[in-house]
């Protein structure tokens, strides 16, 4: 099946959902429990913890944290990285009440949530909560980092009873959620996909929201017509595979001798990198990595460079120390700096001649270590004479 079929079968579905009246029921209407508080956050937990096997990552974690800290009355700045850390918990006990949901980055910053679907607040809960010394195994005491403490009820349900706590409505909530799909559409599970646009579909409807009706087509496309798009996405697949090897091929040629070591996620992205890159100091590890994003708006290649573990602040300072990040940008580098990645570039995956694209993708890198690899290497040599 070539491209000009898949478009066609997407159109054909397109029309069908024209045609569509009433979206289909979601799972918790079907089973009657639609209003139930305790399964919008079972929902909502199983989502925001990113090792449940949902294929989100932490994309859903971090949509969800965007829309707290986008919000007028929050006062932490968005704590947006290394989210891979944060710990969720749910049904968290505080020696005088139990709340819904605590997110946690340890030593950095938390945020106790308390959901409301149908119920108001009870026996001035939030004030309890907002005393409490102990949210469950964190001594609030003892911790130095941020803190916010957040009420999610519908936008006309009475405010919480705490000053100390924010009022943010569910409205506001799927506003961010939304966009997980819509900007990752095909990038996740299928499954997936339908479960957490399902759950979306949930909220809009049990609270009256007006527009839905583009998530409710996303939930038809991956439920009515699973068939049909399971078998796009296959086509798709094989597609990226060929792509990746082309690219895995060709950067192996390029660098792949006896001095370079690899490592591979399969049809994601490749790693290159010195066995001395491995390890350094307290354990950061440096590497070049490319991805590989079959986006359908633009497909890509991102070009990284990674520092990335414990120590990597320290590294990448002495790196700065000889390189500076004007001297990146002007090379036509992203200054990222961010949790893994120090630097990164994209470069356009033209589909009618890939290998093209990867040739320049191998330049690019190319280009790159020459900026870099002999800092890099007398980085290291400072460190091996310290622990001569």
């Amino acid at each position: 099946m070539d491209e000009t079929d898949h478009r066609a079968q997407l159109e054909d579905l397109q029309r069908e959902l024209d045609n569509i009246e009433r979206p289909p029921e979601t799972t918790l209407e079907i089973l009657g429990q639609s209003r139930v508080e305790q399964r919008w956050e079972e929902l909502l937990v199983y989502f925001l913890d990113s090792t449940n096997p949902h294929g989100f990552d932490t994309d859903v974690l971090r949509a969800f944290l965007r829309a707290l800290y986008s919000h007028g009355d929050t006062s932490m700045s968005g704590p947006l990285r290394n989210l891979e850390n944060v710990e969720v918990s749910s049904q968290v006990s505080t020696g005088n009440g139990i709340f819904d949901i605590l997110l946690r980055q340890p030593d950095e910053w938390f945020v106790c949530i308390e959901l409301k679907v149908d119920s108001p607040e009870t026996n001035a809960q939030t004030e309890r909560y907002a005393e409490a010394t102990r949210l469950g195994n964190l001594d609030t005491r003892q911790h130095s980092g941020t803190d916010e403490y957040v009420y999610i009820a519908p936008e006309e349900a009475p405010a919480s009873v705490s000053e100390d706590f924010v009022d943010i409505s569910w409205e506001h909530i799927v506003a961010e959620l939304e966009t997980v799909l819509t900007d990752g559409f095909g990038k996740y599970p299928s499954k997936s996909s339908a479960q957490l646009a399902d759950f979306i579909d949930t909220i809009q409807l049990e609270l009256n929201m007006g527009d839905i009706n583009q998530i409710s087509e996303e939930t038809v496309l991956y439920t009515e017509y699973a068939e049909t798009i399971n078998r796009v996405q296959d086509a798709f697949e094989r597609d990226k595979e060929r792509l990746y090897n082309s690219l895995e091929e060709t950067f192996f040629a390029e660098f792949g001798h006896d001095e370079w070591a690899s490592n591979t996620r399969p049809n994601t992205y490749i790693q290159l990198y010195k066995p001395e890159w491995r390890d350094i100091g307290s354990g950061t590890n440096i590497e070049y990595e490319p991805h590989l994003s079959l986006n359908q708006k633009q497909p890509t290649i991102r070009l990284r460079l990674d520092i990335e573990h414990t120590g990597k602040d320290e590294i990448r300072e002495k790196l700065s120390a000889r390189v500076s990040q004007e001297a990146f940008e002007d090379a036509g580098w992203e200054y990222v700096n961010g949790a893994y990645a120090l630097v990164a570039k994209t470069v356009s995956l033209d589909i009618e001649n890939p290998q093209a694209s990867v040739q320049e993708a191998i330049e690019e890198l190319q280009q790159l270590h020459g900026l870099v690899g002999e800092p890099i290497e007398e980085i290291l040599n400072e460190y091996t004479e310290s622990q001569a």
